[in-house]
């Protein structure tokens, strides 16, 4: 979660909402302000399963004030990098590094809309690459000494991940720097794989967490869904075969006929550590209930957070985890939408 200044409230009726949109590298010092920009959607997630690596994504139509509509080869826009601030009583904060993917003019120049996504679908689904270790070893030496899909990459794993044994050898097979990382993610316990606003990429173990770094409160909170439960898995199996021949299948729950099961294979999981990913998967895969909640925007939660959301009346609903959440900016004002989730409706 992101600071603000100790006088920062998110709670205050009368809030001066800004937006900025500065650009990066070459272009560095060109910017869109609140007066420029029709409509923003931002999207940031990560999966508390560990199944998926998303991407964060931004939608943005704005006045054409930076001439972007008549690009050419000497100012062309595409794949460049620009910052999202969001500013509450002129306190700006970053809510995310993009880059821009595609341009769309309209009314003769006059507007533009904007689609970008973060670095894992520009960057990270385009790079070739591949990993590669002689035998088991833990991911804090990993993360040491990279090279193939490490190299460059500013990394932050929690303590559980680090201590993780994982076989990550690819020295036959390339894939993208995207599967690479989610593959050894899944192996270094079921962490979940994400980058944040400042391109750093964490792999955490986010389900089984409690306390909370933030609560939502009744005056946030513009609209409330209905708590959803979602279906209890009760048998995974992991599986896989590690490069010196050494094959794995461990599960976690009990099988019954019938029963909701879920499968997992991934050549990088260590054989000697596969128990642990397997009861690991089961646990988050059972992150069952969901809540999702129309806030006015509070920039600095971001997905991983905790948090603890009051009821109307004020009693607590209970501790969730934030996995999604979508900023709009349009002619209602700056608002969210956030996607919780915990193992029960009243976790902590």
């Amino acid at each position: 979660m992101k600071d603000f200044s100790e006088d920062y409230d998110p709670d205050a009726v009368l809030r001066q909402i800004g937006v900025k949109i500065e650009l990066l590298g070459d272009y560095e010092g060109l910017e869109m302000e609140t007066g420029d920009i029709i409509s923003l959607e931002l999207t940031e997630s990560l999966d508390i399963t560990g199944e998926t690596f998303p991407s964060r994504s931004l939608r943005l139509k704005a006045i054409d004030s930076l001439g972007l509509s008549f690009a050419s080869q000497t100012a062309d826009y595409s794949g460049v990098q620009f910052e999202v601030l969001i500013g509450i009583n002129g306190e700006y904060i970053s809510v995310g590094k993009y880059y821009i993917d595609e341009i769309e003019t309209e009314d003769l120049g006059l507007t533009v809309t904007i689609e970008a996504s973060d670095q894992v679908k520009t960057r990270m689904d385009k790079h070739m690459t591949g990993l590669y270790t002689s035998s088991a070893i833990s991911m804090s030496t990993l993360i040491n000494y990279p090279s193939g899909a490490l190299t460059g990459l500013d990394l932050y794993c929690d303590e559980d991940t680090l201590s993780a044994m994982v076989y990550p050898d690819m020295l036959t097979t390339v894939d993208s720097q995207r599967d690479c990382l989610l593959k050894l993610s899944q192996a270094a316990g079921m962490a979940s794989i994400w980058v944040d606003r400042e391109e750093t990429v964490h792999m955490e173990r986010i389900a089984g967490r409690t306390g909370y770094s933030a609560t939502i409160s009744p005056s946030e909170i513009l609209e409330y869904s209905s708590l959803k439960l979602g279906s209890h898995t009760d048998y995974v199996e992991v599986t896989g075969e590690n490069a010196d021949g050494t094959t794995f299948d461990s599960t976690s729950g009990t099988y019954t006929v019938g029963c909701l099961a879920e499968f997992l294979e991934n050549d990088f999981v260590f054989s000697g550590f596969a128990m642990i990913v397997a009861t690991n998967y089961l646990e988050s895969k059972n992150q069952r209930f969901g809540l999702t909640l129309k806030t006015r925007c509070n920039p600095a939660l971001e997905p991983g957070d905790r948090v603890l959301v009051l009821k109307p009346d004020g009693s607590e609903t209970g501790e969730f985890t934030l996995t999604s959440q979508t900023i709009h900016f349009d002619e209602d004002g700056l608002y969210s939408r956030l996607e919780l989730c915990a193992p029960s409706p009243t976790d902590g």
